[in-house]
């Protein structure tokens, strides 16, 4: 469990600072916080998922396409990894954006 939410930590600070890095610091270090989250929240679903799912596949693919069944089975783990980092920050944004307004609103 701790070594799980150590993880987690890990994976968040080191989406937070590849943002900040990506933006070239035009985004304050406050507004990233939610979109890193949201995003290291997706990257612990997609390990337990690939962990349960593509080790299994790669097996079976293996077996039944021999190689470009495994660089099938890559490519949509590459995939998933490109939308997990996209929807995170993407929901992440969207997240921030309406914090920010009912902050506003309520003030």
């Amino acid at each position: 469990m701790v070594q799980a939410l150590l993880g987690f930590v890990v994976v968040a600070i080191f989406f937070w600072w590849t943002m900040h890095f990506l933006l070239a610091g035009r985004v304050p270090w406050r507004r990233l916080i939610r979109p890193a989250l949201v995003t290291a929240l997706l990257w612990a679903v997609l390990a337990l998922f690939s962990s349960a799912y593509f080790s299994s596949v790669v097996i079976d693919d293996t077996r039944t396409y021999g190689t470009i069944g495994v660089v099938f089975t890559f490519l949509t783990w590459f995939i998933l990894i490109g939308s997990v980092i996209v929807l995170g920050a993407a929901l992440g944004t969207v997240w921030q954006q309406h914090k920010g307004a009912s902050d506003r609103g309520s003030g």
